[in-house]
């Protein structure tokens, strides 16, 4: 999260205490122009000596002079409807403003807030403060400055924490759409349990949100109810047990069992009686596929991995291995990648680059008395199942990304994947042709039927819309394709009266109810025109 993504009384301290120093005051031109871009966030009042946030409609005194600093402060700070991108701006501006040579005043109280938004985004140790040379190092800059001590800098940072989650929460209670959560358990090195939650959100300006809204101990065991119980204590936390959408799990039965106890719950706050409120993890799914295959040619994947793990082991093996990559003019190495057990993609990447280093390693092999390379046939078997394997590995990135959305994309991925399973160009390699057998059962089971939430927003993709669906189910489903076209046309049209429903409702409470709700009716008539 940004430092400065919502106001804070800690940042606040740090700027607003120092603007009566700095020259912030407007010069009005001879035609009378303001120069200020704060003047296109507000309006002015004609006979009145006020000025209207174009944002909030909050309105503030008209100073004398054409003073704008109070104004600044009121868009980095105070408004809670300005664009991230917007309050940033101002806020650098500010800062600008207040380090101006020509005025600039040390501020003990605008030191200490620096030191902290430093500390937090540097993602430095509070026992940065106590350094011997910490303390010399910034009075050599300014002999009036003081350290702050290791707790009082925790405090500071935690102080700046609760304030921005004050403000996220502030944002969820004037949301008016629905919220939809990613979670996953992680296991600390001392055998702890913990939950992450992220929430997924459009706000008002339709810009993508996402935030991690909690980061908590699960109590063990980590049953069904256990997920459940916290993950409704989290939502009530921050108030969005009437804004849920949908929630995305690993596959297990333990989630299995925590969605079903959340859906008992929440089958009157959540569309359709929460009975699409489940999403299964596509990645994970997709590793479930691959790691069941790739068991296929698990000899060759061990006594790859047995001989990166030798020569990892020990700097003077590292070094042999350094001295052939000289020889043959091949970049130096200071490590070797090594994959993780519940990853295939890690395992992947890992072949990838003892494919790359295959002369070196086998000259290695050729040199060292005490190691065993993989054979021939193993090489071969390796280097075709990642030629095999690079589409997957293209869906995985696909699934994983966080800087935008990626549901639209769920149709097309598992499609090509789909083809990728029943081509036919693999049949000549035995130990690929059960590599795609194996992940197919897998495909199967996971994804003979998509997400039907999934494969809506699909159809809102303009690149493939309904005939890409259509004919996607054509070739999947035979003379069933149809009834099941029919059956996600049925839930789109669901889903859009329910969405229509909420929105003529929202507009009943402001002056433009008539014109929006003639858009949606029009918008409507095209859903119906589309699926003709």
């Amino acid at each position: 999260m940004s430092l400065f993504d919502q106001p804070s009384n800690d940042i606040e301290a740090v700027v607003g205490e120092s603007e009566s120093r700095s020259n912030m005051a407007e010069i009005t031109s001879n035609r009378g122009k303001k120069r200020s871009v704060v003047w296109d966030h507000f309006d002015e009042i004609r006979g009145q000596k006020v000025v209207v946030c174009k944002h909030c409609d909050g309105s503030l005194t008209k100073q004398k002079n054409s003073e704008t600093s109070h104004m600044k402060h009121h868009l980095a700070f105070s408004c809670k409807k300005i664009a991230n991108e917007e309050r940033e701006k101002i806020i650098a501006t500010q800062l600008n403003d207040l380090f101006d040579p020509a005025t600039f005043k040390f501020d003990p109280q605008l030191s200490r807030g620096l030191q902290t938004l430093f500390f937090i985004d540097a993602e430095i140790p509070f026992s940065a403060t106590e350094s011997r040379f910490w303390e010399p190092a910034m009075r050599s800059l300014r002999p009036e400055f003081r350290t702050i001590g290791r707790q009082t800098m925790r405090d500071d940072c935690v102080a700046v924490f609760k304030a921005g989650c004050d403000a996220i929460l502030a944002n969820f209670e004037e949301l008016d759409s629905r919220v939809s959560f990613t979670s996953d358990i992680w296991t600390s090195s001392a055998s702890l349990g913990y939950m992450c939650v992220t929430a997924h959100w459009i706000d008002k300006e339709f810009r993508f949100q996402k935030k991690i809204i909690a980061l908590k101990q699960i109590p063990y065991p980590y049953t069904g109810q256990a997920v459940a119980n916290l993950m409704e204590k989290i939502w009530d936390d921050w108030k969005l047990g009437d804004k849920i959408f949908a929630l995305t799990l690993d596959n297990s039965s333990t989630n299995d069992n925590a969605v079903r106890n959340l859906e008992n719950k929440l089958r009157e706050k959540i569309p359709f009686g929460a009975s699409h409120m489940h999403m299964r993890c596509s990645a994970h799914i997709l590793n479930l596929i691959v790691q069941d295959g790739m068991g296929i040619i698990n000899t060759a994947l061990k006594n790859i991995r047995d001989l990166l793990r030798h020569i990892t082991s020990s700097g003077s093996r590292l070094q042999v291995l350094n001295t052939i990559l000289d020889e043959l003019k091949l970049p130096r190495k200071r490590g070797l990648t090594l994959d993780c057990s519940t990853r295939w993609n890690s395992t992947f990447l890992m072949v990838k680059e003892a494919l790359g280093l295959k002369t070196a390693l086998l000259k290695y092999v050729e040199v060292s008395s005490t190691m065993v390379g993989p054979s021939a046939e193993e090489w071969s078997d390796a280097e075709a199942m990642a030629n095999f394997l690079e589409p997957f590995l293209d869906a995985t990135k696909s699934f994983s990304n966080v800087r935008r959305p990626s549901s639209h994309t769920y149709i097309k991925e598992i499609w090509d994947i789909r083809r990728l399973l029943l081509d036919e160009d693999h049949r000549g390699n035995a130990n690929l042709e059960g590599l795609a057998l194996q992940m197919q059962t897998k495909f199967c089971k996971y994804w003979e039927d998509p997400n039907l939430i999934l494969t809506i927003a699909t159809f809102f993709d303009p690149r493939y819309k309904f005939m890409f669906l259509k004919f996607c189910y054509h070739k999947a489903y035979g003379d069933e394709y149809e009834a099941k076209l029919n059956d996600v046309f049925t839930w789109l049209k669901r889903f859009y009266e329910e969405y229509e429903s909420s929105m003529r409702n929202i507009a009943r409470a402001s002056s433009g109810s008539s014109s929006r709700g003639g858009l949606q009716v029009s918008g409507k008539r095209k859903l119906d025109e589309e699926f003709a």
